[in-house]
C-alpha cells in the first residue's frame, strides 16, 4: 500500500476501474505515437495546433485546438490524451506477453511465467467466472454475518488487508519520515490519501454539496443493487443506512487540503498510545488480525496522520447501528471484488463507478481487464518481461544522460535564485548533489515463488495476490530500509519522486514519444520529457518535499526568511489556480494541487533551461517556423493535450492533487518571461500578466 509521500507525475490511472481512465482511439496496431497525432519526423503534431487562436488568450488551445476539437473519447474511457495512449500501448504489448505465457497455463504453476499466464487465462474465462455467481463471496459473506460488536469489526478491519474485504482506516508499511532507514506501521484516515477510505464516493464533497446530491442517490442505488446480488437482507434499508454512516463519517474527516503538511501529519506513537488517543475502536484487535505479531504490539510505533480525524472516526464507528456496519461491509467486499465476479456483479460496478461518477458509456474488453488485474497481483513478473522486450539498453543510457543535464540546470538557477537565502541555498544545492536517479527499471525485482496461483480460480487468486502484496510489505518492519525497490512498475506510464528516497524515478513505459524520441526535435524533447524530469525534481522542492532533507529526513532545514519567501510566492500562485473556473462553478483548488503546480512550473522552466544550456552559446534552430524556445513551450504543452469527460473531469477537480490539463498548461507557461517573447504576447491578452505578477519559485 502507497501512501501519499510520493509525489506522482499523474495519478488518474489509480481510479476505479482503470479501463476508463486511458484510451487509444482506434487500432492497437498503431504505434502510441502514430495514434496520438504524433509527427515522427520531428516529434511535434503540427497539424494539432490551432493558429486562429492567439497563444497569449489561450496556449493550450493554440497548442493542441485543432487536435481536440477532432477528438472523441472511446466509449470505454473517461479522458484520452497521451499518458492514456502509452497506457494502452503498455497495455498491448503486455497482452502480447500474457497471450503467449496462457499457452503455458497449468493447474498450479511454480515459475513467474507460468503464474501470469494461469492468472490472465483464468480471469479471461467468463463463463466460468459467470457460472459461480456470489458463490466465491459465501465465506467472506458469513464472517460479515458474524461481525456482533465493536471488537469483530475490529478484526474484520484487520483481515481485510489480506483479503477483498474492506477496512475504513487505510494501514501500510513506509519509511519513518524521520528516520528514514528503517520501516514503521503508517494509519491514514483513508480519503486524504485517494484510494476511499471508508467513503464509496470520490470525495467527501459527494456527501455534503447539493448541487452532487443526484451521485448520492445513484449511489444509494447502487449499494442496494450490491446488496440484493449478495443476497443481503433490506437491501433498500441498508442502502439509506450506509449512505447515511458515510455522510457523518464524511463530515469528521480531514479535509484533503489540510492533509498536505508533511510536519502536521508525522505523528509517531506507540500503538497504546493510540488506544488512548481513539479508545472507540479496538487497535490492538485490528493489527493483530491485519498479521501484526501480539508480541510487543502496545510498544511498536505507528505514524498516525490524521489524529483528529482518526478519532472522530472510530466515535463515528463505535455509535453506529451493527447491523449497518454489517450491511457496509457486505457491500464494500462487492464493490471491491466485482472485477472478479460474473458480469452481474462486474455490470452494476461498471454503471455506477464508471458510468455514473465519470461518465464512460461501455466497459472495456474483457482482456484489459485481464491484463490489469494479472498487473495487479504479479506485476513485477510482468514487469521483468516487458522490460526484456521493450526497453533497449540504450534508451536507459540516453535518459539518465538528459536528467542529469536537466539537474546540472537546476544546480544553475538555485545558485541565482533572487529570493533564496544563503544558508537555505547551500542546503538545496546539497540536496540536489544528493537526489538518486531511477530509470527503466529496478535492479532487483520481486520473488513470487511463496505465491500459489491456480487454474480457474479467479477470485481465489485475487486473494491470495492481496495477501501476497500485503505481507510483502509487513516483511519489511524491523528490518533496514531496501533502497533499491521501487514503488510503481516498469511498465506503468508515469513518474514520482519519493521524498523520503530523495529520489526521482522514471519507469520504462514512459520514455518513449510524445514524451521522449530519440531521433525527434531536440526542443520539443525538452519541453517534452525534460519538462517531467524537471517537474519530478521540483517535487523535491515543493510545499511538501521542501521538507525533506538530502538524506529523506523529515527536518526543518530552511532559515525562516527562505520559508516565509517561498510561502508568499506560493499563495501567490495558489491564488491564480484558484480563480481557474474550468467548468460551470467549479475552480481548481490551488491548495490542493498547490505540489503538483510547482513541479509543472519548475517543470517547464527546468526543461528550456536545460535546452538552452544545451545550446552551449549557439543560436537555436528555427525549424517549421518555430523556434527553439517556441517548440519547448509546444513540447511541453503537447504532452498535457487530454479531453476528458466532465463528470470525470469534475471528479478530478474535487479528489485529485493535479489541476485539469488546460491549466497544466497555461498557468506555467504565462509565469515565465521567455515565453511572452516566443509567442510576443502583449498586455490586453487574456494570459497576460505583468512582469511584476509572474510567480517565479523554481
Amino acid at each position: 500500500m502507497r501512501f501519499n509521500v510520493k509525489r506522482f507525475l499523474t495519478s488518474r490511472h489509480a481510479l476505479k476501474h482503470g479501463a476508463s481512465l486511458f484510451a487509444l482511439a482506434a487500432g492497437l496496431m498503431l504505434s502510441g505515437a502514430q495514434a496520438a497525432g504524433y509527427n515522427a519526423g520531428w516529434g511535434f503534431d503540427e497539424a494539432g495546433m490551432n493558429r486562429a487562436v492567439q497563444p497569449g488568450d489561450n496556449f493550450f488551445e493554440y497548442a493542441n485546438g485543432t487536435y481536440l476539437k477532432n477528438l472523441k473519447i472511446p466509449g470505454d474511457m473517461s479522458s484520452y490524451g497521451p499518458f492514456r495512449i502509452l497506457y494502452e500501448l503498455s497495455l498491448s504489448r503486455q497482452k502480447t506477453i500474457l497471450d503467449e505465457a496462457a499457452k503455458k497455463s497449468v493447474d498450479q504453476p511454480t515459475d513467474d511465467m507460468g503464474k501470469i499466464g494461469t492468472y490472465y487465462a483464468s480471469f479471461l474465462d467468463q463463463k466460468a467466472v459467470d457460472r459461480l455467481g456470489a458463490k466465491p463471496l459465501a465465506a467472506d459473506l458469513e464472517t460479515i454475518r458474524n461481525v456482533n460488536d465493536g471488537k469483530g469489526l475490529a478484526a474484520a478491519f484487520g483481515s481485510s488487508l489480506k483479503s477483498m474485504a474492506f477496512t475504513t482506516f487505510q494501514i501500510g508499511v513506509e519509511q519513518d519520515q524521520k528516520d528514514p532507514e528503517h520501516y514503521m506501521l503508517m494509519l491514514d484516515q483513508g480519503m486524504s490519501i485517494g484510494v476511499g477510505g471508508g467513503l464509496g464516493l470520490p470525495d467527501t464533497s459527494y456527501y455534503t454539496n447539493p448541487k452532487l446530491a443526484d451521485k448520492k442517490k445513484a449511489y444509494q442505488a447502487y449499494i442496494a443493487k450490491m446488496l440484493t446480488l449478495e443476497g443481503w437482507p433490506d437491501a433498500e434499508k441498508n442502502a439509506q443506512a450506509v449512505v447515511d454512516l458515510e455522510t457523518a463519517l464524511a463530515k469528521v474527516e480531514v479535509p484533503r487540503d489540510q492533509t498536505r503538511d508533511p510536519i502536521k501529519t508525522y505523528n509517531p506513537m506507540p500503538v497504546s498510545e493510540l488506544q488512548k488517543l481513539a479508545p472507540d475502536f479496538d487497535w490492538a484487535t485490528f493489527l493483530i488480525s491485519a498479521g501484526l505479531p501480539a508480541e510487543g504490539l502496545e510498544n511498536r510505533k505507528i505514524d498516525v496522520r490524521e489524529p483528529a480525524g482518526i478519532k472522530a472516526m472510530a466515535t463515528v464507528l463505535k455509535g453506529a447501528d451493527i447491523g449497518t456496519l454489517r450491511a457496509w461491509l457486505a457491500f464494500h467486499l462487492g464493490d471491491n471484488a466485482a472485477a472478479y465476479l460474473s458480469s452481474t456483479f462486474y455490470d452494476a460496478s461498471f454503471e455506477f463507478n464508471s458510468h455514473t461518477l465519470s461518465g464512460v458509456a461501455q466497459q472495456s474488453p474483457r482482456w484489459k481487464r485481464a491484463v490489469r488485474v494479472t498487473n495487479g497481483a504479479l506485476g513485477w513478473a510482468l514487469g521483468r518481461e516487458y522490460v526484456a522486450r521493450y526497453f533497449p539498453p540504450s534508451a536507459q543510457a540516453q535518459i539518465t544522460s538528459l536528467v542529469q543535464e536537466v539537474k546540472a540546470s537546476f544546480h544553475e538557477r538555485l545558485e541565482h535564485n533572487s529570493w533564496m537565502d544563503e544558508p537555505t541555498r547551500k542546503a538545496a544545492l546539497n540536496k540536489l548533489d544528493h537526489f538518486a536517479i531511477q530509470v527503466g527499471y529496478p535492479k532487483k525485482w520481486w520473488d513470487y515463488s511463496k505465491l500459489e496461483i491456480r487454474k480457474g480460480d479467479v477470485y481465489g487468486n485475487a486473494v491470495r495476490g492481496v495477501a501476497f502484496n500485503w505481507q510483502h510489505d509487513l516483511d519489511k518492519l524491523d528490518k533496514p530500509v531496501d533502497r533499491d525497490e521501487w514503488g510503481m512498475t516498469p511498465q506503468t506510464v508515469n513518474a514520482y519522486n519519493d521524498p523520503t528516497m530523495n529520489e526521482i524515478v522514471f519507469p520504462a513505459a514512459i520514455l518513449q514519444p510524445p514524451f521522449f524520441d530519440p531521433k525527434g526535435d531536440v526542443a520539443v524533447n525538452y519541453g517534452a520529457i525534460g519538462g517531467v524530469i524537471g517537474h519530478e525534481m521540483s517535487h523535491g522542492f515543493d510545499d511538501q518535499g521542501r521538507h525533506y532533507d538530502e538524506h529523506g529526513r523529515l527536518s526543518d532545514w530552511w532559515t525562516k526568511a527562505s520559508t516565509d519567501a517561498f510561502q508568499k510566492l506560493a499563495d501567490r500562485l495558489g491564488a491564480q489556480y484558484d480563480a481557474q473556473e474550468v467548468l460551470p462553478g467549479a475552480h481548481v483548488n490551488g491548495k490542493m494541487t498547490m505540489g503538483e503546480n510547482i513541479a509543472d512550473s519548475g517543470g517547464l522552466n527546468l526543461g528550456l533551461q536545460a535546452y538552452h544550456d544545451s545550446l552551449h552559446g549557439k543560436p537555436a534552430p528555427v525549424v517549421h517556423g518555430l523556434t527553439g524556445d517556441q517548440r519547448v513551450f509546444l513540447g511541453w504543452a503537447q504532452v498535457w493535450r487530454e479531453k476528458d469527460r466532465p463528470d470525470a473531469l469534475r471528479q478530478q477537480m474535487l479528489s485529485n492533487e493535479h489541476a485539469p490539463a488546460i491549466t497544466r498548461v497555461n498557468i506555467p507557461a504565462h509565469n515565465i518571461d521567455a515565453w511572452y517573447d516566443a509567442f510576443d504576447v502583449k498586455p490586453g491578452q487574456k494570459l497576460y500578466l505583468a512582469p511584476d505578477q509572474r510567480v517565479k519559485i523554481w
